[in-house]
């Protein structure tokens, strides 16, 4: 891993050159284990995962490989993780030297933490939800991104499921989208209370990515633009610690998932919530969910 701190603004004249270089190495490596295991490319193919004239580019250096493919490769050599640690390395080396945005690692992620003190994470915001937190903000309104990663972990303060960002029809589509999310084992989420006695970071939002069994990087989420790449890893070891720490502070997950439901059920209108205690349990996010029994009475 690079032993520096980056924006993910490289030269674009001299990227192109370096990214085909780290592609090469990387295969150059699945070629060594691929003879070292006594196997021939026509053994890696399949129909479902890899042709064999993926294998052949991928051993060139002319493809950029996805994770799937990293670790398919890794199992099917018996590397132990060693060339999914390699696909990380070469991953974040190019990702740096082109310049690309913090957010477009999140699909080759497997797994992101983040803690957010004020909003929902991008990924997990509704479109009308977005459009008013843009709004208060005075900002430009950004793309969500939706869950791209495997596992995802998140850290809210109470303030941002109690808030009324664009009114109370937006926050309850918004809470809904996150008890779905949270029912359906996608999303673990956890909630800091309010009346917490020593928040353990006053600092703004960031973010973990993890890219391969020991490569993560730390992406500080900024008000305006893409925030900053930190990929040092005594940097990035000093996150996951904190993230860790917001963790042992906030809400179980059942707690939690307890309070987004409370806030929720607090935020329907009159007459749907008759409607629930006369029988008819309607068609709402969590009726789906057999989330009902949540329903105030």
């Amino acid at each position: 891993m690079k032993g520096s701190t980056g924006r993910g603004k490289g030269n674009p004249g001299n990227s192109q050159g370096g990214s085909e270089e780290e592609w090469a190495r990387f295969g150059l490596r699945v070629r060594e284990l691929r003879e070292a295991a006594g196997l021939s490319v026509g053994d890696l193919s399949t129909r479902e995962v890899c042709e064999g004239s993926t294998v052949q580019r991928i051993e060139k250096g002319d493809t950029d490989v996805p994770l799937y493919l990293a670790e398919y490769l890794d199992r099917r050599l018996k590397a132990q993780g060693s060339l999914v640690n390699a696909w990380a390395r070469t991953k974040l080396n190019t990702h740096l030297a082109t310049g690309g945005r913090p957010h477009e690692l999140d699909s080759s992620a497997s797994a992101l933490r983040e803690f957010h003190p004020g909003a929902f994470p991008l990924d997990l915001q509704s479109h009308d939800y977005a459009t008013a937190l843009a709004r208060a903000s005075g900002t430009e309104k950004r793309s969500t991104l939706g869950n791209r990663t495997s596992i995802l972990k998140v850290v809210l303060n109470e303030s941002v499921v109690r808030a009324r960002v664009g009114g109370d029809k937006v926050m309850r589509e918004q809470l809904g989208r996150i008890v779905t999310s949270m029912r359906g084992g996608g999303l673990c989420l956890q909630i800091i209370p309010a009346d917490i006695a020593e928040h353990p970071c006053p600092m703004g939002p960031f973010r973990l990515l993890s890219l391969g069994p020991v490569y993560t990087v730390a992406h500080l989420i900024s008000p305006c633009g893409d925030g900053q790449l930190i990929s040092r890893p005594d940097e990035v070891r000093s996150f996951s610690d904190l993230f860790e720490d917001l963790r042992g502070a906030a809400l179980s997950v059942s707690e939690s998932l307890d309070l987004v439901t409370e806030v929720y059920e607090s935020l329907k209108p009159r007459d749907e919530q008759k409607a629930i205690t006369s029988g008819d349990q309607g068609e709402g996010p969590l009726s789906t969910l057999g989330m009902d029994r949540y329903t105030r009475h």
